[in-house]
């Protein structure tokens, strides 16, 4: 027997509008008629990507993050510009943040990356064929330092939770299976 879990939103009021995200209040009314509050972030859709390389060597971003106050290791992520692809936001992301330009993407996941409370959605690819171009470019306020290891090193790594990033995890663990299935 299914039940209804579905809740009409009443009321919408914007609280914040920012560069990067708009905060809202909805009211909801709740499937036995109770109205309950949910604050939703607002963002736009992001993608990341696995640059692999053919001696088996991600190459990876260390950046610090203000939100957990550390430095992490990540793969190369951005947002989606204004009528841009995910694949083509992808190859521009890697290519801004690594130097690398991918020319094969093998689309891993698309997920809602924090579904409680966000409206975000990110795709994941794992990037290989690289091109190194050297066009490294990323946005003026990103400083960010380039980190090139074993694909198995990566690994070892989510393993034993010292990659804390989801987008990340899920990167290396669906381009392991990806791996496995190709021998």
């Amino acid at each position: 027997m299914r039940v209804d879990i579905h809740q009409k939103i009443i009321k919408r009021d914007r609280i914040f509008e920012g560069k990067y995200l708009t905060l809202e209040r909805l009211a909801v009314e709740l499937p036995d008629g109770r109205i309950a509050d949910r604050e939703i972030v607002r963002v736009k859709n992001a993608v990341a990507v696995l640059p692999l390389d053919h001696d088996g060597k991600v190459h990876l971003v260390r950046q610090y993050r203000p939100a957990i106050e550390r430095a992490i290791l990540e793969v190369p992520a951005g947002l989606l510009d204004a009528g841009e692809t995910p694949e083509d936001a992808a190859r521009r992301e890697c290519e801004e943040e690594t130097g690398f330009r991918p020319h094969h993407l093998r689309r891993l996941i698309h997920y809602a990356h924090v579904e409680g409370y966000s409206d975000g959605f990110t795709t994941l690819f794992l990037g290989s064929e690289l091109e190194w171009t050297g066009k490294e470019n990323p946005d003026s306020t990103e400083i960010i330092e380039r980190v090139a290891i074993p694909f198995e090193e990566l690994i070892r790594r989510v393993e034993t939770n010292q990659i804390c990033d989801s987008k990340t995890i899920l990167c290396a663990l669906l381009t392991r299976h990806v791996i496995s299935e190709t021998r």
